[in-house]
């Protein structure tokens, strides 16, 4: 038999805390727009957090052949994906460039770079997963390199994906600076998947820690956009305007850092002629098709 995958939405990705998860801080306003990030709210920082990445040897790694590097949120439908492939390629000395030029520097010489007396110091969090620590082990290296210091820490999915608004754990809470895991949506169409980072759509205590807007990212513009697409019809002019918002939230703030591009994998028999792998169906979807192979 062989191996096949077929790529649709799901996307291994990095989520920045936009706002400050210190323990220090209140129950109130920790992790909530109340309180900033002390260093990601710097869009200098987040881009040299990208571009440090090398995601084809993530994707080697990680998932071979059934992955595929991507730098969009949504990489599929093909008509709501964004010709955005610049974080494809690694660049190390980018990276500090940026840094340096945002005034973070390493004035110590402890190896980690600091602005007016915060350190680039990061807790990095995702679930317990051997795929996931293999990832974080590398990019802890490859930030390192750049000056940044990363701490990480894995949590049992069940505790991690759980929602518990009583525990500190959850992915929701985000008790961390950055946090790695993957979602999809749904069906073909990405609306109501973007309109999750809508402004107020964050988790907060006021809403039990419940919300899908794990960044807390907040931009008027793209409320605008959001309602857009809901008022737009035409499919071509959809896909101009969903296109648009994962840039947004993408390569223009690098609020989200995607990774790998995640294929659903299956296989059949080397006999089996016809056989075409749909995401968004059933593995029997085109059965009428399927042929044997002399």
């Amino acid at each position: 038999g062989k191996a096949i995958a077929g790529f649709g939405p799901l996307v291994e990705r990095l989520e920045m805390n936009m706002t400050n998860p210190s323990p220090d801080l209140p129950a109130e306003t920790r992790s909530t727009v109340a309180e900033p990030h002390p260093f990601l709210s710097d869009p200098a920082v987040r881009e040299a957090l990208s571009i440090s990445i090398d995601r084809a040897l993530l994707t080697e790694v990680g998932y071979g052949k059934a992955g595929t590097p991507t730098c969009n949120l949504v990489p599929a439908p093909a008509i709501y994906a964004s010709d955005n492939t610049a974080c494809l390629t690694q660049d190390l000395d980018g990276a500090k460039a940026l840094l340096d030029g945002a005034g973070w520097v390493d004035s110590d010489g402890d190896g980690v770079r600091e602005k007016d007396g915060v350190k680039l110091s990061i807790l990095y969090q995702t679930s317990t997963n051997a795929v996931r620590q293999d990832f974080q082990a590398l990019i802890k290296d490859w930030w390192s390199q750049i000056g940044v210091e990363t701490e990480l820490r894995n949590l049992d999915a069940s505790v991690f994906f759980g929602g518990d608004p009583g525990s500190p754990d959850t992915f929701q809470k985000f008790y961390a600076d950055v946090e790695m895991y993957a979602n999809t949506f749904n069906g073909t169409d990405p609306q109501q998947y973007l309109a999750a980072y809508r402004c107020g759509a964050e988790p907060k205590p006021s809403s039990q820690w419940q919300g899908e807007n794990i960044n807390r990212f907040c931009d008027p513009a793209y409320d605008e956009m959001i309602d857009e697409l809901g008022r737009t019809g035409d499919i071509d002019k959809r896909g101009e305007i969903a296109r648009k918002m994962n840039d947004m939230v993408t390569k223009d703030t690098n609020t989200i850092i995607p990774l790998v591009n995640r294929a659903r994998v299956s296989a059949h028999a080397n006999s089996l002629g016809g056989v075409v792998l749909n995401v968004w169906d059933s593995e029997l979807w085109n059965i009428a098709d399927w042929h044997r192979v002399k």
